[in-house]
């Protein structure tokens, strides 16, 4: 393990709040396979896995993630929720609510969150998050993995070709780096907020506050998921976090899929 830049994000934070204990990589394949062979060794609510670079980062649908080293956020956090399995993707959610509200701090009036886990900035991509479910030998809930990936210092010029009309970081985007530490410790600190306020509450709570970063509603959208086609226009989400599209005078409900937007990068 190499030394953590990250210290200074997780000091004085309480034991078994988000961000306590930071397990800091220079490289890694994945934050989300460290996490959760720390979890299964009884890592505590809270220990997040932050990696320099990953040599096989990944999204939503088993896409690559772009990690190049010393300018972005990979992290992954080991959360033990008292909630149903079916119930963790929410948790997704949730944190792009606090993912959002930090990103406001360096990139103010351009942030957007498209379902169910993109973050947008100025309507490119610029992060994402996961939220995956681990179960016992009983099926419950033992611990969610939520990966988070942020690109915040990648210039312009190093982001791929491809991807160009479509992804952005916060450099790019406003011509200005920020200090990935400090970023850090925002984050882990509106993510427990939020969280909490989850717990208690659910996620009736928070998703006011999805609704207001939502880059979809009254978009015309097209969802695919795997054979499964509709298109239509979004009405928001509902309290379980799906999707709401109105299509050909019906409502829909949309669990999951690939959504695209028509004419989201023009």
């Amino acid at each position: 393990m190499a030394e953590n830049p990250y210290l200074q994000a997780e000091a004085g934070r309480a034991r078994g709040t988000i961000g306590w204990r930071v397990h800091y990589f220079d490289e890694l394949d994945t934050t989300q396979r460290v996490a959760a062979e720390l979890a299964a060794q009884g890592a505590l609510h809270g220990e997040v896995v932050i990696a320099d670079r990953q040599s096989a980062g990944r999204g939503r649908m088993g896409r690559r993630w772009h990690s190049p080293p010393g300018v972005n956020f990979y992290g992954t956090f080991i959360l033990r929720p008292e909630m149903p399995v079916a119930d963790a993707a929410l948790l997704g959610l949730v944190a792009g609510v606090a993912v959002a509200e930090t990103m406001e701090l360096v990139a103010p009036r351009m942030v957007a969150l498209k379902w169910p886990n993109d973050l947008w900035l100025n309507r490119r991509k610029a992060g994402g998050m996961i939220a995956e479910a681990v179960t016992d030998s009983r099926q419950r809930l033992a611990c969610v993995l939520l990966g988070i990936g942020l690109n915040l210092n990648l210039a312009p010029e190093h982001i791929p070709p491809e991807l160009r009309d479509r992804a952005t970081s916060v450099m790019a985007a406003t011509g200005r780096p920020c200090e990935r530490s400090e970023l850090a410790s925002e984050l882990f600190s509106r993510l427990e907020s939020r969280y909490i306020e989850t717990m208690t509450s659910g996620f009736a709570a928070v998703r006011p506050a999805w609704e207001r970063y939502s880059a979809l509603t009254d978009r015309r959208v097209t969802v695919v998921d795997g054979a499964s086609r509709v298109a239509g226009t979004v009405r928001g989400i509902d309290p379980d976090g799906a999707l709401v599209l109105e299509a050909d005078g019906r409502t829909v409900r949309i669990l999951a899929g690939d959504v695209t937007i028509e004419g989201a990068y023009d």
